[in-house]
This record gives structure tokens, C-alpha cells and sequence, in this order.
């Protein structure tokens, strides 16, 4: 539903801009959605939104925090690589398996980051999905039942990335 409102969003075969996305044709996905704004001067991501099964993942709002102050140091460079290579190459990211892992109960599920341009064409942020089916009793249990695939698709049409854990 999200890669279907994304594409109908696009102007010509451009990448579209947060503002030509109708939050209408979103429907059912609005829980598990978030939106964040890109920093170009400093290279931070900022939440900007968040849906009501985000926010209950976490003890506060993630609204106004930049990404990088909200995770563990462990999973930092991990993650800030799907996500900024998201808004800077412009690519696609999607995580499929084990999320949230640095935390004592890790969830199972996919994810997906879409980018946004400003009207120059120059990066203006990001949506993205989290659905997350399942939570694990602990971190090893996790991580003997799910492993975690994560693929960066560039969509200047260059050579994908993937990374498996």
C-alpha cells in the first residue's frame, strides 16, 4: 500500500516530494508509518511524524528526535547506513527479519524507507514502514530463530547492496 502511494505520488518518473503524498490513500498502513525530514547541512534525520504502533514500541514520542540520538550505540552505524543512504543516494531500503534487535525484546518483521525530494530534486526526507508480527521472549532467542536481511536498492539503477546477519 505504501509503495503503491509512493509511485502515484511520483511526478514524471521523479521522485516525489512529501507533500504530493495524500495520507488518503495510506488507509490501514497510518499506524505502522513514520516520516522523517533530512538535515542536508548536517546529514541528520529528524521524526517527523509517527504512527500509533511506532509510538507504542517506545516509552516516549519519537516527534522532533533525530535518529541518531534514539539508538544504541551498537546498532547506530547499522542502521544510519540504510537510512541515510535512503535520502542521499536516493534508494529504496528494506530490512526483512529480526528488527529492533539491540533491544531485551526484538521483534520480527519487515521494513521500508522510501525517499522524498524537495521541488530542486534535492533530498527532503523520508517515509517508512515498520510492521513488526512478532516480539521475542529475549535477545538470544531472537537471534537463534530470525536472521535479518537488509537491501539498499539505489534507484539510479546501480549495483544493489545486501547485508545478512
Amino acid at each position: 500500500m505504501l509503495m503503491e502511494a509512493w509511485i502515484s505520488a511520483s511526478n514524471d518518473g521523479l521522485l516525489p516530494a512529501r507533500r504530493d503524498l495524500k495520507p488518503e490513500t495510506l488507509g490501514a498502513a497510518l499506524p505502522d508509518l513514520w516520516l522523517m525530514d533530512y538535515e542536508a547541512g548536517d546529514g541528520r534525520l529528524r521524526y517527523r511524524l509517527e504512527g500509533e504502533n511506532i509510538r507504542a514500541r517506545y516509552d516516549h514520542s519519537l516527534v522532533g528526535k533525530y535518529l541518531d540520538d534514539t539508538l544504541d550505540p551498537e546498532a547506530r552505524e547499522r542502521v544510519l547506513r540504510y537510512f541515510l543512504a535512503c535520502v542521499q543516494k536516493p534508494a529504496i531500503s528494506i530490512v526483512a527479519g529480526r528488527l529492533y534487535h539491540e533491544w531485551d525484546k526484538p521483534g520480527y518483521g519487515e521494513r521500508l524507507l522510501l525517499p522524498f525530494v524537495n521541488s530542486d530534486g534535492l533530498p527532503e526526507g523520508l517515509i517508512g514502514i515498520t510492521i513488526c508480527k512478532q516480539t521475542f521472549e529475549n535477545r538470544p532467542i531472537a537471534e537463534e530463530r530470525a536472521k535479518r536481511t537488509t537491501w539498499i536498492l539505489p534507484l539510479d539503477g546501480s549495483e544493489a547492496s545486501e547485508e545478512a546477519s
